[in-house]
């Protein structure tokens, strides 16, 4: 499905220039917090349920602004969070809930949209060691940073710091306290 407030919030994204915005969308029963990156290849959409127990759904975002609205065997998870006011007999319609999420879309990028490192850790589930958002250092660590070091680097810090530690062959170091480290 092609998401155009995707390419129009991205057009906008570089206007004020970001690459990464935050935003809310509610239907049925939940709140998400949304997160689009176009640090990543390909960009990535992601919704972290504001719940107690939050539901972290992320889907890759295809040239042309399309996702895939398939969503196997996460279609029960998320046709319960959803319904969970005991309507969850009732059918999820990926058409009509990616088309509620794209009427959701922010059309225009805020400074104040732009997530901190703490609140993309906190939401973004597939990370590494979530626990631990604040950079620290660089350190050499066996033969070099591995591929979830790297993806936390590049969603985290971006694609400079990214390209940093697979030049100097050296891990990011991440601190579950605040530090003041930067990367360079």
């Amino acid at each position: 499905m092609e998401m155009s407030g995707l390419r129009t919030l991205h057009a906008s994204m570089r206007r004020l220039p970001t690459d990464i915005q935050q935003f809310r969308f509610h239907t049925g029963a939940v709140d998400f917090a949304c997160l689009f990156a176009v640090r990543e290849t390909p960009f990535v959409l992601t919704l972290t349920s504001r719940s107690q127990t939050p539901a972290f759904f992320r889907f890759d975002v295809h040239p042309g602004y399309r996702i895939d609205t398939y969503l196997g065997e996460r279609y029960g998870e998320l046709r319960d969070l959803l319904f969970i006011d005991g309507r969850s007999g009732e059918a999820l319609i990926p058409s009509r809930f990616f088309g509620e999420l794209e009427r959701a879309i922010p059309r225009i990028a805020r400074a104040g949209a732009v997530p901190s490192q703490t609140d993309i850790a906190r939401l973004r589930h597939d990370l590494e060691d979530r626990d631990r958002p604040w950079f620290d250092r660089w350190e050499q660590r066996g033969s070099g940073p591995t591929k979830r070091n790297l993806d936390k680097t590049l969603v985290l810090l971006g694609p400079q710091a990214r390209q940093f530690s697979i030049d100097a062959n050296k891990s990011s170091i991440w601190s579950a306290t605040q530090t003041k480290g930067t990367w360079r």
